[in-house]
């Protein structure tokens, strides 16, 4: 109880210290980041660390008593973002962390530090800034369940995120964005692009920027190709004179990649499928059955920080009589020869 009634008394002298007291420290905070508001003392036994924000009234940020944190009373603001330095506190260490940074934050603080032979008292004056400008790096786009996704991340001020369609499809049904704060303070972006049917045959390019930077990803949909089990099939990508290709498997397996000035490297598992990979980028494969080769083929192009993608999926019926004619014909000119 006594330690209760020390604590209430030194909360009733704050404001009168505020007026006492000069020669405040100044902290510059990143906007979504973690934070430390310097505060020593002089260290003794029966510490009690009162930290608070005088905004015109006492705002209780966070304390600390009988050896433990005591937030009962803590105002709802900073619930979950505020810690001390607990062993360091003995050797005189009362420093505030502040995590998750927001302009609400911005104003006065008082650390009071009181123990068995002394009373202290550190002002720290909080000002909020916006994280260094961050460039869209990369774009990245998939294709899912009839629908196309856009993301991007690390980004600083907000960006935008826009699509462009080509042809126009009438059977867009959703185009949704969502846009996230990392805890350094930069945004995340992520766009989606919903249609009624499988689009077979669509361009879907989507841009993300802000005033310092802009970088765009494209999908190229084909339409769906069919191969008979045990024969070869090409796939085509047009990727005439650029060097940085990667192609994938469902979207998460990755069969080869080609990069400047680099040999193509094939995964293991994928070299006894792998027949040759053209200039253009197209893949020549030896189809085996629907199981290890039927699925979705993704030829992913960049340049210059732009990424386009080309999607293929591939079906590989078990019954040979399920090809019709016009696939079996495509088939016969999927040879070697046109790679």
């Amino acid at each position: 109880m006594k330690v209760l009634d020390r604590v209430l008394v030194h909360t009733a002298v704050f404001l009168m210290l505020e007026v006492l007291v000069q020669g405040d420290t100044p902290v510059g905070c990143v906007f979504g980041g973690t934070c430390v508001l310097p505060c020593h003392f002089q260290p003794h036994s029966d510490t009690i660390l009162h930290w608070n924000k005088i905004n015109g009234k006492i705002i209780q940020v966070h304390t600390y008593y009988d050896e433990l944190d005591q937030l009962g009373h803590q105002d709802p603001l900073y619930k979950g973002r505020t810690s001390l330095f607990n062993d360091q506190i003995s050797g005189g260490n009362a420093s505030l962390g502040l995590a998750r940074v927001n302009l609400q934050d911005q104003g006065r603080y008082l650390c009071y530090a009181s123990t068995s032979q002394n009373n202290q008292e550190t002002f720290v004056i909080l000002t909020v800034r916006a994280p260094d400008p961050a460039a869209v790096f990369r774009v990245d786009i998939v294709l899912g369940n009839n629908t196309v996704t856009c993301k991007s991340g690390g980004i600083y001020p907000r960006p935008q995120l826009t699509w462009s369609v080509s042809p126009r499809p009438a059977t867009v049904l959703q185009n949704t964005t969502e846009v996230h704060i990392d805890d350094k303070g930069l945004y995340d972006i992520s766009g989606s692009l919903r249609t009624v049917y499988s689009d077979t045959e669509s361009t879907y390019s989507c841009s993300v920027q802000n005033e310092h930077s802009a970088r765009k990803a494209t999908m190229r949909l084909h339409p769906p190709m069919q191969s008979a089990p045990r024969s070869e099939v090409l796939l085509p990508c047009d990727a005439s004179g650029l060097d940085d290709i990667t192609w994938t498997f469902n979207h998460n397996q990755t069969i080869l990649r080609r990069q400047p000035g680099q040999e193509e490297v094939v995964e293991t598992e994928w070299q006894q499928h792998v027949i040759d990979l053209s200039e253009s980028g197209s893949l020549l494969l030896n189809v085996t059955s629907s199981a290890q080769s039927e699925g979705t083929y993704r030829c992913t192009r960049r340049n210059a920080g732009e990424e386009d993608v080309a999607n293929i999926e591939l079906k590989i019926p078990d019954d040979p009589e399920a090809l019709g004619e016009n696939t079996k014909s495509i088939c016969v000119m999927l040879t070697p020869s046109v790679v």
